[in-house]
């Protein structure tokens, strides 16, 4: 499905019936990271409506060269929400890049939004992620059984902690067909992946006291995993994990931790449901 935002069709994939959830892949990859790994979880579940789209220049959501930063992709990005869902309150998650956007629609909508998962989550511009991340290594290898000059296989091993067999299928099936997808020539020469320094400086004091998860990995050297902890005393109602042997495909590297991780999660905005519905 498609939704015209600006001029824009913002693809988008929606399952299930309920309470909405609006997910936000990273860069460069599309829905599929999300659904792919999510779906586990809430096809073990009832109640839930999940949004699943691809930002501007990735999976089948066409670039423009009017969206320069992450400043215009947030306008884009409350416009399809107010678009798909109306006013209902709803929960999002987000993932690397996603997160990033994650928390400026919490600075924005607040208010409508009833729980935040973020996973192996960017919290701040690229300039300062950059600084603090953690040193990388492949903690556990199995063979392949493919040729070492796969361009496939080197992709997924550019990130892997963990790299089985099992795990680069995970990889083909839900990762890598985004990351062959995305807008090459928009995002490496039209548009900056961050928020203007004003505004920036806005969501480093951005609150939230809902049920929140932030699920980071050890060995995560694209997003890090510190920075997470800067934002623990903001968002009093968070649980941060942070997984050894998890880089930033954690969810693919350590499937059973992340789906019970969102398990949580969920349990926790029900409880908060129940709460407010007594009073």
């Amino acid at each position: 499905m498609t939704c015209e935002i600006q001029g824009i069709p913002i693809y988008y994939e929606q399952y299930g019936e309920g309470k909405p959830i609006v997910f936000i892949h990273g860069w460069p990859v599309d829905h599929g990271l999300m659904s792919g790994c999510f779906e586990l979880v809430f096809n073990q579940l009832q109640g839930y409506c999940r949004i699943y789209l691809d930002l501007p220049g990735m999976g089948k959501t066409p670039s423009a060269k009017w969206i320069k930063n992450s400043d215009n992709t947030l306008k884009i990005l409350i416009e399809f929400i107010n678009n798909i869902i109306g006013d209902k309150n709803f929960l999002l998650a987000g993932e690397s890049y996603g997160g990033y956007l994650t928390i400026g629609l919490v600075h924005e909508l607040a208010n409508r939004i009833d729980g935040v998962f973020l996973l192996c989550p960017m919290l701040d511009s690229v300039s300062v992620v950059n600084k603090v991340l953690p040193k990388w290594a492949i903690l556990y290898s199995e063979s392949l059984e493919m040729l070492d000059d796969d361009a496939d296989v080197k992709s997924f091993m550019d990130m892997a902690v963990i790299a089985t067999p099992e795990i680069y299928k995970k990889y083909k099936n839900d990762i890598l067909p985004g990351i062959k997808a995305h807008d090459k020539e928009f995002l490496s020469n039209y548009y900056k992946g961050e928020y203007n320094p004003d505004f920036e400086k806005k969501l480093r004091e951005t609150t939230f006291d809902k049920p929140s998860c932030i699920l980071t990995g050890r060995q995560d050297n694209w997003a890090g995993y510190s920075i997470a902890y800067e934002i623990l005393e903001r968002f009093p109602r968070a649980t941060l994990s942070i997984l050894d042997c998890a880089g930033h495909n954690l969810q693919i590297e350590n499937e059973p931790i992340f789906i019970q991780m969102v398990k949580d999660w969920l349990w926790r905005v029900d409880l908060e449901n129940i709460k407010l519905t007594k009073k």
